[in-house]
């Protein structure tokens, strides 16, 4: 027997355990936890598989997994979204209704908007730095009110107000993508959350509809460019599609930036040189490069270290491999992104803190059919707020609890820094 045969069957009835702990880790905060756990998988069980739950953890089978959307779909999101927004594209498999939505929202969600997108980002984030004073928490004062702003302007369908929608937002994707153990009181809120949502986008599409109607001058957002395909060739989008898609994308929007915002500024204060890196290139005007030091920030901290995808039927993991791994019916499986991002086989210094990746060593927004819609717009916004927040003066930690990056549940709640001289 080999080494390597001999460390798989030392640990060969710890797989159960360790797919037991992986499970109750997701949904909850375990960024020091999880590291360690995908460690370990890669280095002497990389995939690991019972009855109800497989956990993989190399870049390779997580790229087969999430790229495979007939053999591993994503059938555990859909009932979800099915409930709580109605039909969503990352809910829906290979079907004619995903490429129909997906084409009708490609020609609302324009790609020579994106720029625009930051543009404006960063004109809404140096306000809010502006006005702060000598402190200013990340996530309550700086990512979330920016983000309303943008999001009341580009798609044109504000909430009751900003406090209100965020909270929706992060209630509902907390339903959606983390509730993998089907907390009731989380899955009641949701919807809860949900029906009043739903009245109250069916408000604004009714009333941006009646002005389209009467002539009326409308702004040119996402509202009003699918309210047009109604009646503008195809693919055709009914009211009940629009509400759908508008919902489920402010429902990603939201929760997606301002974590991923908080997560990245407190590894860069954890790493003094490369904040300094990350604050000259603020500095000037380079947001490429702020970008760069963003992502690798969040390959250490991402939003989230594992998407979930259903195995219909059984189906094959690795075929020819020595870890070829037969996955049973019914079976619901991590793909660990967050492990994938720091797999040697895959990736050049996986430990290391590089400015020169390339974006294919990223899965920040997944892979495969279900790639994170938004992503062109989280790429163009998360840097112009983080460089509205370096390209000024020095930052550091804010003192006491203040300080430190807390929790809400599974969503990140306050990051306060300072700015010095």
């Amino acid at each position: 027997m080999g080494l390597d045969d001999e460390i798989r069957e030392r640990f060969k009835d710890r797989a159960d355990k360790l797919a037991e702990d992986v499970s109750n880790l997701f949904g909850q905060v375990a960024d020091k936890t999880a590291p360690r756990l995908f460690a370990f998988m890669r280095d002497h069980k990389p995939i690991i598989s019972t009855k109800a739950l497989t956990v993989v953890a190399l870049a390779e089978d997580v790229k087969e997994v999430l790229g495979d959307p007939q053999r591993f779909t994503a059938g555990l999101y859909g009932p979800k979204m099915q409930a709580v927004t109605g039909p969503f594209i990352l809910g829906v498999d290979d079907t004619p209704l995903y490429h129909h939505d997906h084409a009708a929202m490609d020609r609302a969600v324009r790609r020579e908007d994106m720029q625009p997108l930051g543009d404006a980002m960063l004109g809404y984030a140096r306000e809010l730095v502006s006005e702060a004073g000598e402190s200013i928490d990340v996530v309550s004062e700086l990512a979330d009110p920016a983000l309303i702003r943008s999001i009341d302007a580009y798609f044109g369908t504000p909430g009751p107000d900003a406090q209100t929608q965020a909270r929706w937002a992060r209630d509902i994707f907390w339903e959606l993508f983390i509730n993998v153990n089907n907390l009731a009181e989380t899955r009641e809120r949701a919807l809860q959350d949900a029906a009043l949502w739903r009245t109250h986008l069916d408000g604004l599409i009714d009333v941006r509809k009646a002005a389209i109607g009467a002539g009326e001058d409308v702004p040119d957002d996402v509202l009003t460019r699918l309210l047009r395909l109604q009646d503008d060739g195809e693919p055709k989008f009914f009211d009940i599609a629009i509400r759908h898609n508008i919902l489920g994308n402010i429902v990603g929007w939201i929760p997606t930036v301002s974590n991923s915002l908080a997560r990245a500024v407190n590894v860069l204060l954890e790493r003094e040189d490369e904040l300094r890196g990350a604050q000259a290139a603020a500095r000037d005007g380079d947001r490429a490069l702020v970008g760069q030091y963003v992502w690798e920030a969040l390959r250490f901290s991402p939003q989230n270290f594992a998407l979930l995808r259903l195995c219909p039927q059984d189906a094959v993991i690795a075929a020819g491999t020595d870890r070829e791994t037969t996955v049973k019916a019914g079976s619901t499986i991590f793909a660990g992104t967050l492990s994938a991002m720091h797999d040697e086989r895959a990736i050049a210094d996986p430990e290391d803190f590089r400015i020169d990746r390339p974006w294919s060593d990223y899965m920040l927004f997944g892979h495969g059919l279900h790639t994170c819609y938004g992503q062109q717009i989280v790429r163009h916004q998360l840097p112009a707020l983080m460089t509205a927040l370096l390209e000024g003066r020095p930052i550091t930690r804010a003192r006491g609890d203040d300080g430190d990056l807390k929790f809400e549940g599974p969503f990140p709640s306050g990051l306060t820094v300072r700015f010095d001289g």
